[in-house]
């Protein structure tokens, strides 16, 4: 069975593009940028500041054969209903849900996010429970618990950088924060790409003093996607996966004491793009391929 990737970038990593340019691109230029570069698909984040009309979207979408996702905070059912209305309207068929119920009931909790899964589920779409700082996975350690009480159905969407900002995490992982990563990959349905260190949550590309971060996060990008690979293959899924790019603008994005990004993002966006098809070609080759009915080794 063979699996393939789909890269996707955030039409919010888009905004205030191109980098030190008087005019920005409008959202068909937008789009036409992401078909040049031979994205796959848009990752709609219905919080962002300049979310597109799902009317407007949807046929620019299709003209360019451009997949999407939704991508949508969620505090309760009505939030869910609403973001499903617009996964509908741009024909989305995946959504990247940040849970935003907080109960010291874990069990209440992961009841919810199933109540949200079998929802998503009837309209057609597969839902994904993002990991980010100020929702229900908050802290890996916060969600490593709460795996163990989810629905076996409900997988993350891998986005480390809130982990290692968010908790401070060490450039040299311990021991107990591997055992967590492991927990993480096991469930890992995507991977977002964003890089951080442990005092920001989006660097640069391509600057000495982040080297070695560019590097761990490679690393573990590389195990996340080995591990969605191997549940593809040992449940004979052909189900493409996701790998999304998102590098935002502030203030994600670090500027200077003029308020000027200190980096093209749309530059560092291709890199990332090419990072991942790395990572992917990676855990093709760490999973191997079973062998068909009848074959001998």
């Amino acid at each position: 069975m063979t699996v393939s990737l789909r890269i996707f970038n955030s039409l919010w990593a888009m905004e205030d593009l191109p980098w030190h340019a008087a005019l920005r691109w409008s959202l068909p230029e937008q789009l036409d940028r992401l078909v040049e570069a031979e994205f796959d698909g848009v990752a709609i984040d219905l919080g962002a500041r300049r979310r597109p009309d799902a009317l407007v979207l949807a046929p620019l979408l299709r003209e360019r054969r451009l997949d999407a996702a939704v991508f949508a905070f969620v505090r309760d059912d009505d939030d869910l209903d609403a973001a499903l209305r617009y996964a509908d309207s741009v024909d989305a068929d995946r959504m990247v849900v940040c849970g935003c119920v907080f109960d010291t009931d874990i069990t209440a909790v992961a009841d919810t996010v199933g109540r949200w899964r079998r929802r998503c589920a009837a309209a057609g779409v597969r839902m994904q429970l993002e990991t980010h700082r100020n929702t229900l996975t908050d802290d890996m350690r916060t969600t490593t618990r709460l795996l163990s009480e989810l629905d076996d159905e409900v997988n993350l969407a891998i986005d480390l950088s809130h982990y290692v900002c968010g908790s401070e995490i060490p450039l040299q992982p311990t021991e107990e924060i591997e055992g967590h990563l492991r927990a993480l990959f096991a469930r890992a349905e995507s991977v977002q790409g964003r890089i951080a260190t442990r005092c920001q949550v989006q660097i640069p590309l391509g600057f000495p003093q982040h080297r070695e971060w560019e590097e761990l996060f490679q690393d573990w990008w590389i195990r996340a996607l080995t591990a969605v690979v191997d549940r593809r293959r040992r449940t004979a899924s052909s189900e493409p996966v996701m790998f999304c790019t998102e590098l935002g603008p502030t203030p994600y994005a670090i500027t200077d004491r003029d308020g000027q990004e200190l980096s093209d993002r749309w530059a560092d966006t291709l890199t990332l793009r090419e990072r991942a098809t790395a990572a992917f070609a990676e855990a093709l080759r760490r999973v191997p391929t079973p062998l068909s009915s009848g074959t001998t080794p």
